[in-house]
Parts: C-alpha cells; structure tokens; sequence
C-alpha cells in the first residue's frame, strides 16, 4: 500500500492510495485534493494495480513532472519518488500492509503463483550456479540473481544460510523473493529445531502466514557449521521432491562463497585496500576511539564519494573534516564551498544557495549561486536542520536532475557537485515533525559520521592543548615554557560546552596571561575552569579515612553537578549518570538531596 506526501504551503499533507484509481486536483470532487497554484482542476491520475503504481496526466498545462522529467504518458512510481505538479511536490511513501492472517493446519496454502520449474530446469539452475562457483574472476551473474530466478521458478519464497551454532547463530546469505519473507529467519529457525528433534529435513512448514514447503541442511564447511533452509510457499511436492537439489544448492552456496570471496569483501586490484585521508590544514584529530571511528567512516566515503551527513554539536570540527574529505577525494583540484544554512530569510537563503537573476537598471544580473560556485567541487551545507521547507524541495529537485535553475531565471545549469550536509541532531526527529523531507534526509545521508563532543575525546584534549599553545605562541610571536601539571589536569577535566571555539578561546587567553618564559599556571586559569571540574568529586579527607562519607561527599557531588548541567531536568540527570529515574530519586533522598533538588526546580 503506497501513501501520497505533499508539501504544501503551511505544512504537508498525507494521502493512502486506498483505491485502484484516484483522481489529484484541486477541484472539489478529487479524490486527493489540492487547491494549490499550478494544480488544475483534475489534475492528474493515480492507478494502483497489485504492488505497481503508476500516475498519468489529464492533459493539465504544466503536466506531471516525475524526478525532474516530465511524464509524456503513464509512469510507473517508486518509494520516494518525488512527483511536482505546479508548485506542489509529492512523494511516494511505502505504508506496511495489515499483517496477514493466520491460516488454520486445514486450509489451503497460499494463492497459486507460477509455478514452472521441472527437474530438468532446476539441473539447469545447478548448473548455472556450479559455473558461477568455478569462475577464477567476478562473474557476469551475481549469486543473488542466480537464486531469483530459483525462487522465481518455484513460484516466489526465501533462501537462507545461517552461519553457526546455538546463539551464536547469524545469517550469512539470504534471498528472498517478497521483501516480507526477509524478516522470517526466527520463526523459520524454530520450526526447523522442531524437525531436527524429529529427524526430519523437509517438510510442511509455513512462511508468511501461509503454508509452505521447507527444506533444511546442516553441515561443516573449513571447520564453521552452517544451517541451509529453503521455504516455497507456493510449491508441493507432487511427482518429483526437489529436496536433492536443494542439498546440493546448499554445498554450491557455501562453496561460492568461499571462493568468490572478493564480492563480499570487496578488493580493488593493484589499489591500496583503503585510502588514506588527508586532514586539513588546522585539525588535529587526536588517537582517541571515538575520532578513530570518525575517521574510519570518512576514509570509506572518499571514493565512492558518496554523500555524508556529519552530525555534532557546535564546534566540533565538522567543517574542517568536510575539508578533510574533499582534500582526499578525486575533487581535490575543485572548489569547496560552504552554504549556511541558518541566519537568514528564506529568499535570502535560496539566493545564496541557488543563485538569483535580478532585472537592474542597466539590464539582468545573475547572481551565482553556492551550488554553482562549487562545480566540479564540494558544497558544505552547514546546519542543514535550519534549511527552509521550500528551499528542501529545490534542494531535492537539484540532486534528482543536476540542474540548477537560479530564483527568476528560466534555464537550468547543469551542475557536478559533491554534497556534505552537517546538524546538530538526527534528521530523524525532525522528518518526525513534518519539519524536514524523508527523501531528503536519505539522498544527504548515504552515510552519517557522529561526530563526538571535546568531552566525549578526554584523551586527544593533551594534543589540542599543546598544539593549541604551540600556534598562539607563533602568532603573537611570545614564548612560553608550556603549561603546568595541575593547569593542564583541569582543563582535561572541564566539559567545554563550547567544545574547540572554547578551548582555543581559554588557550589563547593563557597564553596572553603568561610572564614571557614561564609555565602557564593554574592560578591563570579562568574561573569557569577552575570551578566547572565537579567540587567535591575527589572529597577531603579531614584527617580521616571513612569510606562511607567519601563515597558520599562524591555521589552528592556528582547529582548536584548533573542537576545543574541539565537544568534540575532529573529523567535527564539520571541519563548522564547512568541511572534509572527511580534509582536517581532512591539516591538523593537517601543522600538527602530530594528537598533541595525540588528546591532548585521551583
């Protein structure tokens, strides 16, 4: 079942194609109704036959523009396909269909597909496949082809190999010939326990809510156990059992697989496995976890290059390794550019981003825009949960097609860009709200890289620090004698909400603070840092050594600090300490905190 989403003036708007044929216009009897500019009376038609839909035009003037080309006849409509009609876009949403019922032991198997296997056809698959099998080099055929046409022979069902044993047991291949028969690995599992504890390897099972023939094959490959399981819904044994066959599938599969190792853990001949990133000019990435997971995602984006949604706070660095990326790629020689995405109107914001032609005094002048300036390059698109509704259906429009068409202008300019969005949050959320375009927030995150707070990489703070120094001490041409143990233990320990401007803004202060030739002191240290390390966290001793208050004295301390840091807001103070909500009050009326906490929230 398919769902129409249209983004219109004032918020979007959701249609279910609940019927075979559906009128969208924006006369009053439509069946989908959108009384918008652009959009005729009866504007266009939706068929929906089976899983296909299809959209033709009534003969409307401006006619039914299908991802940036205009549909001369009927077309057929994919998930998130985007569909304009005038000055509305559409798109195409998958809605999960109500779950099958439940068919009683009695009754009979699903509706018959065709089903036109025969034994010697079936030889033919297996030979196929032992040709694939033996091939020195990547064959013509994928293996997932060659057991589509099994399954579609047998009239449609699923193929799994599962690879290991008790709970350890994980898929290593599946083909499915209906999306909905991905998701039965669980219930298919169980019932070939069931039959295992009987001795059986084929038998009457069920898929999908209906009855099917299943097969199973269990057996050792370069010392692993593997589990082999086929399921036909609409296949029965009649004069022949293709059970035989299956078994020797099973043995070509894991041999395949073996064998052609390189389509599952793909190596480029004569080019290193992976290519190294180069980091821009200014950014000093550090060897903490958590940047060496940032920059293993970004050493996989260089090439393909795909689009890259960087996700982090403010201040993270998220523009220098979008620089870091470009600089490494194949579009090194090309420009880079960087729209912002907040901080304006929305005009303003689609004249800097598109490009605007302005009718002046002495003629038309075109401005050109930032998808334009970065031809052939990369474009930045900083803070793109801040971008305009509008200008996200532009956007869409400009990656669908390539072409770019300045506000005013009639002519679209092709346009190669390479894209990398970075927000502060999951764009998720805001898809949730109605706030920001679902295809939108997929063609800009091919792959999202978090990128992690300066609190959340203690480790790499040390070589911030010290570099930090090291190029202020260049700039203003003054010499220090680096920076004193305690100085430096507590700006390890400080939270830097305002994460590198911060820390270079503390740095640069330090140095300025600091007598020519010396250290810098913890007596030079800003109040903020002085006081924002948790007080108390590491408790005086008063001369004696009572465990019990200590521990205390710390864990006082430590909701006190998460109160503050999360405004008295307790759900999200239990969080950073890594506690339920209810353990959280258990502790801070034993600690005698509840009052003041309450105290605190008024």
């Amino acid at each position: 079942m398919y769902r129409i989403v249209a983004y219109v003036e004032g918020g979007v708007r959701r249609f279910v194609v609940d019927r075979p044929e559906m009128v969208i216009g924006s006369g009053e009897d439509c069946d989908i109704r959108l009384p918008y500019p652009g959009v005729a009376a009866a504007h266009a038609r939706l068929m929906a036959e089976g899983a296909v839909l299809t959209i033709e035009d009534l003969g409307s003037r401006r006619g039914v523009v299908v991802n940036g080309q205009r549909a001369r006849e009927a077309m057929a409509l994919n998930v998130l396909d985007e569909v304009r009609l005038g000055q509305v876009a559409l798109l195409v949403e998958d809605v999960a269909p109500p779950p099958a019922e439940e068919v009683a032991p009695g009754e009979p198997p699903a509706p018959v597909a065709a089903v036109t296997i025969t034994p010697e056809g079936f030889l033919e698959h297996l030979a196929g496949l032992s040709r694939w099998v033996q091939s020195d080099s990547v064959s013509s055929r994928t293996l997932e082809s060659l057991l589509t046409a099994v399954l579609d022979d047998f009239g449609g069902g699923v193929i799994f190999l599962f690879q290991g044993a008790g709970q350890e047991l994980s898929i290593k291949f599946v083909v499915a010939s209906e999306a909905r028969y991905l998701i039965a690995g669980e219930p298919l599992l169980a019932q070939l326990q069931a039959v295992e504890n009987e001795g059986g390897s084929a038998f009457e099972g069920r898929l999908g809510g209906h009855r099917a023939w299943i097969t199973c094959q269990t057996f050792e490959a370069h010392e692993r156990p593997y589990r082999f399981a086929v399921a036909l819904p609409h296949f029965a044994t009649t004069s022949w059992s293709p059970e035989p066959g299956f078994n020797t599938l099973g043995n070509l599969l894991v041999l395949g697989l073996v064998h052609h190792v390189g389509q599952f853990q793909p190596i480029v001949f004569s080019q290193p496995e992976q290519t190294d990133l180069v980091l821009a000019p200014g950014l000093v990435a550090g060897e903490s976890p958590a940047m060496n997971r940032v920059l293993a995602h970004l050493r996989t984006a260089i090439d393909p290059p795909v689009n890259v949604l960087l996700r982090g706070q403010a201040g993270v660095s998220k523009e220098l390794l979008a620089r870091s990326l470009h600089l490494s790629g194949p579009r090194r020689e090309g420009p880079f550019e960087v729209f912002r995405a907040a901080g304006g109107s929305e005009q303003q914001l689609e004249a800097e981003l598109l490009g605007a032609k302005v009718n002046g005094r002495h003629g038309a002048v075109e401005r050109e825009g930032k998808l334009a300036a970065a031809d052939g390059g990369t474009l930045l698109i900083e803070g793109v949960d801040s971008l305009p509704l509008g200008i996200q259906n532009r956007l869409v429009r400009v990656i669908r097609t390539g072409e770019v068409t300045p506000a005013g202008a009639t002519l679209p300019r092709a346009v190669d860009v390479r894209l990398i969005a970075s927000s502060r949050g999951p764009l998720e959320a805001l898809v949730a709200r109605d706030l920001f375009r679902v295809d939108l927030a997929y063609l800009l995150a091919q792959l999202t890289v978090d990128v992690p707070a300066l609190r959340e990489r203690r480790e790499d703070l040390p070589l911030l620090i010290q570099a930090t120094i090291n190029r202020c001490c260049h700039q203003t041409a003054k010499r220090v004698q680096g920076i004193a143990v305690k100085a430096l233990e507590a700006l390890v320990r400080y939270d830097y909400p305002g994460n590198l401007p911060e820390l270079e803004n503390i740095v640069r202060r330090l140095v300025f603070l600091c007598p020519q030739g010396r250290p810098i002191d913890a007596s030079m240290l800003p109040e903020a840092v002085r006081l924002g390390t948790i007080k108390g966290l590491v408790p005086e001793t008063r001369g004696d050594l009572d465990l019990e208050r200590l521990v205390g004295d710390c864990e006082r301390a430590a909701i006190r600090e998460a109160l503050r840091r999360t405004g008295g807001n307790k759900s999200r103070a239990a969080r950073e300490l890594r506690l339920s909500r209810n353990g959280l009050a258990m502790k801070m009326q034993r600690l005698g905190l509840a009052s003041a906490a309450a105290g605190g929230q008024r």
